[in-house]
């Protein structure tokens, strides 16, 4: 199949013009004068299967295994605490995308002690600006984590857990029998254009405003969204708790292992073009 992307048109100008080009780090950010055409959806998803769980953490404690508390792994299925961004690109994945080798990672949930594996986990490639033409992929190196396992209490906790009927910050007293515990939490997506990472692995991004990149993290990136549905028992919620702790120490981290190409074409067909891509980059709906 010949793949011919649809790249986005920039209008560049000088510094006193209304439209404005910020070049950092060899990524340019544009504002486009014109309002992006409407559409419903602008976004890809990254499926993939639960491959691995280890006591590991290649972001926050690297070169040191089994010093994190237990982590539940999908993607690149080598994962650990020596993985490097470098290491995973043209390995193995466990998404259906053979090309996204990335590595992704979350505390294990445990029912009194016992390991809950997630159906289906799913990570969605947002726009989180206006201007989904804008969006650029994440570039060669970059490593983020999403949330904080020292959140205080539910009331801090910026995801959400759903289940019919349930949608709140904290894991319900229990769900319909038959139906799964879905966690849900969105990652901040404009780059400081600099950093691949930074000490605390999150100051390199920060959340847009108003649907537009702030002036010290100017270049938007995908917006991640870690989707976990959770397996239940006849519905029932009790004894769950994750390793890192309650359920608002939720969190996630993603160290970028995709095919470079594979990810610009992408970014390019499913996000700046505005279209809904399945884990296999295709939208039936709007080739």
């Amino acid at each position: 199949m010949s793949i011919r992307p649809s790249l986005p048109r920039f209008r560049f100008a000088t510094v006193a013009a209304v439209s404005l080009i910020v070049v950092l780090g060899g990524i340019g950010t544009a504002r486009a004068a014109d309002d992006p055409p409407r559409a419903q959806y602008h976004e890809m998803h990254a499926n993939c299967e639960v491959n691995h769980r280890l006591s590991d953490d290649p972001i926050v404690f690297p070169g040191l295994a089994g010093a994190s508390h237990n982590h539940t792994f999908i993607g690149n299925p080598t994962t650990n605490a020596n993985s490097t961004p470098a290491s995973l690109v043209g390995g193995a994945t466990s998404c259906e995308d053979t090309l996204d080798a990335s590595g992704y990672w979350f505390p294990t949930l445990l029912r009194s002690g016992v390991p809950v594996i997630p159906d289906a986990p799913t990570v969605y490639y947002k726009s989180g600006v206006k201007d989904y033409r804008t969006v650029k992929p994440f570039p060669a190196g970059f490593k983020l984590l999403v949330g904080d396992v020292h959140t205080p209490d539910a009331a801090h906790f910026l995801g959400n857990w759903q289940c019919p009927g349930f949608k709140g910050n904290d894991i319900p007293a229990s769900c319909p029998s038959g139906s799964s515990l879905v966690v849900r939490l969105t990652a901040p997506s404009c780059w400081d254009g600099v950093h691949l990472d930074t000490t605390d692995h999150k100051s390199h991004m920060a959340f847009p405003v108003s649907g537009v990149c702030p002036a010290d993290h100017p270049v938007p990136l995908p917006m991640l969204e870690i989707k976990l549905p959770y397996p239940l028992d006849n519905g029932s919620t009790a004894g769950l708790a994750y390793s890192s702790g309650a359920s608002y120490s939720f969190h996630y981290d993603f160290m970028n292992g995709w095919d470079p190409a594979r990810q610009a074409y992408l970014v390019s067909y499913c996000i700046n073009g505005g279209r809904q891509c399945n884990g296999f980059g295709e939208d039936p709906k709007n080739p």
